[in-house]
C-alpha cells in the first residue's frame, strides 16, 4: 500500500506547543471528531461530551504511564558543554541516545561526570525550562503514576478527575495499562519516509499488563463488553497480548517489549472502541488509525477536519474518536 495515500497538507501552526491547560483552558475542553464504522457516520463533538458515547459495561482502558525528561546539559570550565539526550530503550537493554558536544570528547567525562553529578531524569526537567518546572503535571494525564516514557501519551491528557468520575458512575468499568513511549524525534520512527507502509519499521517498547487488568480484559471480553482503547500505545499493547489468544483466549498478566507495527490488513482481537489524537500525514500513528477505521473512512475525516479549519493536531491538539 503507498504512504502517498496518508499525505495531506498541514499547516504547522495548528501543532500547539503546549498543554491546554497553559494556554487558559481545561483538558476536556477540546474538540473531538466522532467516526461511527458502522454507519460511517461523521460527528463533531467537544470532547467533554464522549461519555455520551460509552455503554455501561464498557472497559476503558488507559495508560498509566508518564514522560521523564530525556535530556541533561553537562558543562566544564574547560572542556565546553555537551548535551546528552535520550531516544529510546531495546529488549537487550541498549540505550539510544544522542551526543552533542563542542569540546570534548564524551567519554572522557560524561561517565565520571554522572557518577559524582547525575541524577534521575525525571528530577531533571527540560522540555520547557518554564512551564515543566512550575506546572510539571500539565504535561501528563491526571491518571499516569509510572514514569518511564520518553514521549507524552497524549490521547490521556483530555481527561479530567471530574469527567473519569462521571464516566465511572455511568458504568463504565477502568483498567490500566503501562508502556513506556520511546522517544522518535531523530528517529523518525513514526513518520513514514519509504514508499509502502509494509515496509516501515517501529521501535520496541516496554509494556506491562497486571493481574488485576487481565482479569478485567477476560471477563470484559467473555461477557461480550466493549473494550475501549485510549490512544495508540493502549492499542498496540492490548493486541500485542491477545496475538496468541485471539479473541476469545485467556490473557494473562505480563511484560515484555512489542515492535507490533498496525497497519491495513492487521486483524483486530482486542479492541472495540479507539480514542487517538489528530495525527501528522505519513505517519504510524495515523496509519494505525485507517487499519481500525479504514483508510477511506479516515482520510475522508482529515479532509473534513481541514475543510472545518478549527481543529488542532499532535500531542497538544484535539482528538478522534472510532466507535
Amino acid at each position: 500500500m503507498k504512504t502517498a495515500e496518508f499525505e495531506f497538507d498541514l499547516d504547522y501552526k495548528v501543532m500547539p506547543h503546549d498543554p491546554v491547560e497553559l494556554r487558559g483552558k481545561t483538558r476536556d475542553s477540546g474538540k473531538m471528531i466522532v467516526l461511527d464504522r458502522e454507519s460511517s457516520k461523521i460527528d463533531h463533538a467537544i470532547f467533554s461530551s464522549i461519555g455520551d458515547y460509552f455503554r455501561p459495561g464498557d472497559l476503558l482502558v488507559l495508560n498509566d504511564s508518564y514522560m521523564l525528561s530525556n535530556t541533561l546539559w553537562f558543562e566544564h570550565s574547560n572542556k565546553g558543554s555537551l548535551q546528552l539526550t535520550v531516544y529510546g530503550h531495546e529488549p537487550d537493554s541498549t540505550t539510544i541516545v544522542e551526543l552533542k558536544n563542542s569540546g570534548f570528547t564524551p567519554t572522557e567525562l560524561l561517565l565520571p561526570t554522572l557518577d559524582e553529578y547525575g541524577a534521575r531524569l525525571d528530577e531533571n526537567i527540560h522540555l520547557n525550562p518554564t512551564y515543566w518546572k512550575e506546572k510539571p503535571d500539565a504535561y501528563r494525564s491526571v491518571y499516569a503514576k509510572k514514569p518511564g516514557s520518553l514521549e507524552i501519551p497524549s490521547a490521556g491528557l483530555h481527561f479530567s478527575h471530574e469527567l473519569l468520575a462521571e464516566i465511572s458512575a455511568k458504568g463504565v468499568e477502568i483498567a490500566y495499562i503501562t508502556l513506556h513511549v520511546g522517544a522518535t524525534e531523530i528517529l523518525s520512527v513514526r513518520h513514514i519516509s519509504v514508499e509502502e507502509i509494509e515496509k516501515h519499521k517501529v521501535r520496541s517498547e516496554y509494556y506491562e499488563v497486571s493481574e488485576r487488568t487481565s482479569a478485567q480484559l477476560n471477563r470484559a471480553r467473555s461477557e461480550g463488553r466493549r473494550v475501549i482503547a485510549v490512544g495508540t500505545t493502549v492499542m498496540r499493547t492490548l493486541e500485542t497480548i491477545t496475538r496468541e489468544t485471539g479473541r476469545k483466549g485467556t490473557i494473562k498478566p505480563q511484560h515484555g517489549w512489542t515492535d507490533l507495527y498496525i497497519y491495513p490488513g492487521f486483524e483486530f482481537n482486542a479492541v472495540d472502541v479507539l480514542l487517538t489524537n489528530l495525527h501528522r500525514p505519513r505517519s504510524s500513528h495515523i496509519v494505525l488509525t485507517a487499519a481500525f477505521a479504514g483508510t477511506d473512512f479516515v482520510m475522508r475525516s482529515y479532509k473534513e477536519i481541514q475543510e472545518k479549519g478549527d481543529y488542532e493536531f499532535d500531542m497538544f491538539g484535539d482528538c478522534m474518536l472510532i466507535t
